[in-house]
């Protein structure tokens, strides 16, 4: 029986904590860019602070997590995501895959390491009347000012990668019959019985426990808050 007519079952596919971690990145984004765009630096900051935070524990949740949140289990080097992508949208049938593809793997690392960065950024940026960054001042001159030079353009390119990440997930909801929003949501697929069963069989569906994604939110929260206490006081 082939996976186009083999019944499909509700697989777990992303844990409580990365879901709670994808749409706090939504919410915090989006409020980062408008407050950005409305000139109200406060909020900026702080929605700046939070998206710090969000992407420190991401990175620490990518090497402790369940097996579909941790890197290991989805990063490929470029030519896999190439390849994935000349032949994902070549038929109009379900990919049924589990957990992220190659490219988009590749997609979500550059976010989080892009919102790092832009944080960071941020952090060491001044406007010369009403707000200074806590990490204004403390680099090398020549670092500084990259660094400050970025943030800008690179709110740009954060929005771009955004906008490509909805249209992607747009497609395959269209194109391929896919809906990557539900899974994201309930946090289960509707998959194949084969792929659900290699799935289980290979340890993928398991659940890191939820103290250790607890242990990582309070590094994560931790790493934020220390910086803007200790730097702005």
């Amino acid at each position: 029986m082939s996976e186009e007519t083999e019944p499909l079952v509700d697989v777990p596919v992303w844990d409580l904590p990365v879901r709670l971690f994808h749409w706090a990145f939504v919410v915090f984004f989006a409020t980062s860019w408008i407050s950005g765009q409305m000139g109200e630096l406060d909020l900026h900051y702080q929605s700046g602070l939070v998206l710090l935070g969000l992407v420190v524990f991401r990175l620490l949740w990518g090497l402790v997590g369940s097996p579909t949140a941790r890197f290991a289990g989805f990063l490929r080097w470029p030519h896999a995501a190439i390849r994935y992508l000349a032949h994902a949208f070549r038929e109009r049938l379900p990919s049924y895959g589990f957990g992220h593809n190659a490219a988009g793997g590749l997609m979500v690392l550059a976010l989080i390491l892009l919102v790092g960065v832009q944080a960071i950024s941020g952090m060491s940026s001044t406007d010369d009347v009403l707000f200074e960054g806590p990490l204004y001042g403390r680099w090398p001159d020549w670092l500084g000012s990259i660094l400050e030079s970025i943030h800008e353009p690179l709110a740009n390119v954060l929005l771009a990668l955004a906008l490509l990440h909805i249209l992607v997930i747009a497609l395959y909801r269209w194109l391929k019959r896919e809906n990557l929003v539900r899974a994201m949501i309930v946090g289960r697929a509707r998959l194949p019985r084969s792929t659900a069963r290699m799935a289980e069989q290979s340890g993928s569906t398991r659940r890191a426990p939820l103290r250790r994604a607890l242990a990582c939110g309070v590094i994560a929260a931790a790493v934020p808050a220390t910086i803007h206490l200790a730097l702005m006081a």
